[in-house]
């Protein structure tokens, strides 16, 4: 039995060198061993993590393209009314002035716009397209599902004042 421990013993001291060989990068491999030499590189800053949310990526990735695309009215210089979400702006008249009908459009702190055919507003270039009796239609910018600028209609009514 003793001879087996250290026949094992010396078989396993054999097996594993205690000291490292010093490797040497000046020796030619031959081409088709070159690729199993070089490990791939990995872009630890772009891994998905696979525990989080595919739906929050990808929202968040498009919300990111969605800021840096230029819109097509870029290059003009944007109005006050621009800067409010068309549900904080409020409809207040409609009337003529000078033979065209423009119209009283109010913020959330009660301050009071006078709009025509042609201004912009709301947060998405909304451009004021036609004014009616009770009606100021504009036409948005707005993205859809596939990322592309697309325009659409929306419309402000007149709310009665007894409501």
């Amino acid at each position: 039995m003793k001879h087996l421990i250290w026949l094992m013993t010396g078989f396993m001291l054999s097996a594993t060198p205690l000291i490292a060989a010093p490797v040497n990068n000046d020796v030619d491999l031959p081409d088709a061993m070159q690729h199993m030499v070089k490990a791939p590189t990995i872009d630890y800053a772009n891994l998905r993590d696979p525990f989080a949310s595919y739906l929050a990526r990808v929202t968040a990735h498009n919300q990111v393209i969605s800021d840096q695309a230029p819109s097509q009215q870029s290059s003009r210089k944007r109005e006050k009314l621009e800067s409010f979400d068309l549900d904080s702006l409020r409809l207040v008249a409609i009337f003529s002035m000078g033979g065209e009908r423009v119209a009283m459009i109010e913020d959330s702190s009660a301050k009071g716009y006078i709009i025509r055919r042609g201004n912009y507003l709301g947060k998405n270039n909304g451009q004021i397209e036609k004014i009616t009796d009770s009606t100021v239609f504009l036409v948005e910018e707005v993205r859809n599902a596939a990322r592309d600028l697309i325009d659409r209609q929306v419309s402000l009514t007149l709310n009665e004042v007894n409501e």
